[in-house]
């Protein structure tokens, strides 16, 4: 017996299979979607909770107001207010105390932001120089204090306008402290010496005397 199908059905049929096609197509990408955002998520927790157990505090070892400049026109910001708006922005970063001298952690993350901007290309240039200091010698300025120097960069396409640049100056300062959560994560902090502010003091007195020690 010989059995005759329907133009219709095969139609039908062929109609069926493509909207299945398409819907496992779309499944895919949604999962990929999921996942990649997943991933992230699960990750971000990660560099969170490190930074959290790591008993941190940080130092802004900037001027107080620094400039932006092209051709007729500048932009005037403030590096430790700004630096501490980001850092208060990031979740990650929500256990980092404000470097004082009652202050007890494990190590100072010293930060000194250094931003220029370029007319021509309208690039934004961020670099952040870091060292982590850690009480190891009786002498405040020792060395052997200084256990990791590292410096962490990268820029943006940005129109000068300094209606504007604050917010491109907290933008760029999120991401480059994003990028340091990793770093101090490679640095495998000793939480055998315990390291109190008071050599932020002596930072700031330098930062306030404008004099560079490179400290």
């Amino acid at each position: 017996t010989t059995c005759i199908v329907s133009p219709s059905t095969i139609l039908r049929t062929f109609a069926v299979k493509s909207a299945l096609t398409k819907l496992i197509f779309i499944a895919k990408i949604m999962m990929t979607t999921f996942t990649k955002k997943s991933l992230f998520f699960i990750f971000s927790l990660l560099i969170s909770n490190v930074l959290n157990a790591a008993n941190l505090q940080y130092f802004v070892n900037q001027a107080k107001q620094q400039y932006l400049s092209m051709p007729y026109d500048s932009y005037v910001y403030y590096p430790s207010p700004m630096m501490d708006k980001a850092i208060k922005n990031l979740p990650s970063y929500s256990n980092v105390k404000k470097c004082a001298s009652d202050n007890v952690t494990d190590a100072i993350i010293i930060l000194n932001p250094v931003l220029s901007y370029q007319a021509q290309s309208t690039i934004l240039y961020g670099d952040l120089n870091v060292k982590i200091y850690q009480s190891r010698s009786d002498k405040e300025t020792h060395p052997d204090n200084f256990i990791k120097e590292m410096k962490i960069s990268l820029w943006e396409v940005v129109k000068f306008d300094r209606v504007t640049m604050d917010y491109y100056v907290n933008d760029i300062y999120t991401k480059l402290l994003s990028k340091l959560s990793v770093e101090i994560e490679n640095a495998q902090l000793n939480s055998d010496y315990p390291t109190n502010g008071s050599y932020c003091d002596l930072l700031n007195t330098l930062k306030e005397s404008k004099i560079n020690l490179r400290y």
